[in-house]
C-alpha cells in the first residue's frame, strides 16, 4: 500500500511540526481515515526524561465508551493494553478478548462502532510506552499484504507520536518552571503589559509607582533569560506563562507601551 506508506510519511513530517497536544489530535483525526478507521486513540506512559512521569491519552473514541472504560476501571484488564505491554509493533485485536470481563468490554466497543481495530505499540530509548490505536465498523486491512503495510506505516506514526508528545510535554514542563520562577507580582505586570496597558496603568491597578513596574519587568526579563523588558512579555506569551484573557484593555484610551 504505497498510498498508505506515503500519507503517512506526510503525517509524521506534520507531527514534527506540532507544537501542542491540539495539534497533534488534529493530525491523528486526520490519519484515522487513511487508516480506514473512523476512532483512533494515542495512549502513552513518558519516559525518564520527564519528571515527575505523566499519563498522556488523545482521543476521538465515543464519550460514553470513555465513560463506561473509567467507570470499569478497565486499564487493569483490557488486553489491548496487557498486549501491549508484552512487546513493541503493530497487532489486532482478534481474540484478545477471552474472560468475561474483557468480552464485556469487548461487546460496548461493538455498540459504539468500534467493531474492528489494531494497536501499535512502541517503546522509547527513554523507556517511554506508548499504544496508537485505530479502529472502527468496516475490517482495517483484511487483507495479508495490506496488513503488513498497515503496521508499518502505524509504527512510523506512532513512534514519531511518542517523540513529539515528550517535546511538548518537556516544552511544557520547562515553561511551568519558567511560571513559578516568577513572583505574582511580576507576572501580573507581565500580564498586563501583554494586555496593551502602560507602565502607568499597570503601576495604579498595583497601587506602586512606575519605576516598580518597570523593576518587576526588568526582574521578569532576567529569570526568563531575556534582555528587554518587551522580549520578556512576548517569551511570556509564547510559553504560555501568561493569558491575556485575564487582563483584557480596561478601555483606558491610551496607546500602549513598553518601558524600555
Amino acid at each position: 500500500m504505497p498510498d498508505l506508506l506515503h500519507s503517512t510519511a506526510e503525517f509524521c513530517v506534520q507531527m514534527e511540526q506540532a507544537p501542542s497536544e491540539p495539534a497533534v489530535r488534529d493530525i491523528l483525526r486526520s490519519a484515522a481515515p487513511v487508516f480506514g478507521a473512523d476512532f483512533f486513540t494515542f495512549g502513552m506512559r513518558t519516559g525518564k526524561t520527564i519528571s515527575p512521569p505523566q499519563q498522556i491519552v488523545i482521543s476521538n473514541y465515543p464519550k460514553p465508551w470513555q465513560r463506561y472504560y473509567d467507570e470499569q476501571r478497565a486499564f487493569a484488564f483490557d488486553p489491548v493494553i496487557n498486549r501491549a505491554f508484552q512487546a513493541a509493533g503493530a497487532f489486532r485485536w482478534d481474540g484478545l478478548h477471552r474472560d468475561e470481563r474483557q468480552l464485556a468490554l469487548r461487546r460496548e466497543a461493538v455498540r459504539y462502532g468500534m467493531t474492528y481495530g489494531f494497536s501499535c505499540s512502541d517503546r522509547g530509548p527513554d523507556a517511554s510506552l506508548a499504544i496508537l490505536s485505530f479502529c472502527g465498523e468496516r475490517p482495517i486491512a483484511p487483507e495479508a499484504a495490506h496488513w503488513e503495510a498497515t503496521a508499518a506505516a502505524a509504527a512510523l506514526l506512532a513512534g514519531t507520536t511518542s517523540r513529539v508528545i515528550t517535546r511538548v510535554v518537556q516544552a511544557r514542563n520547562a515553561a511551568n518552571a519558567l511560571a513559578q520562577s516568577l513572583s505574582e507580582a511580576e507576572r501580573k505586570c507581565l500580564e498586563m503589559m501583554a494586555a496593551a496597558m502602560t507602565a502607568r496603568q499597570v503601576a495604579a491597578v498595583l497601587k506602586v509607582q512606575p519605576g516598580t513596574v518597570r523593576y518587576y519587568l526588568d526582574r521578569a526579563a532576567e529569570k526568563l533569560g531575556v534582555e528587554t523588558r518587551r522580549e520578556a512579555v512576548m517569551k511570556a506569551l509564547a510559553e504560555g506563562i501568561i493569558d491575556t484573557r485575564q487582563f483584557p484593555n480596561a478601555g483606558f484610551g491610551q496607546d500602549s507601551e513598553l518601558p524600555g
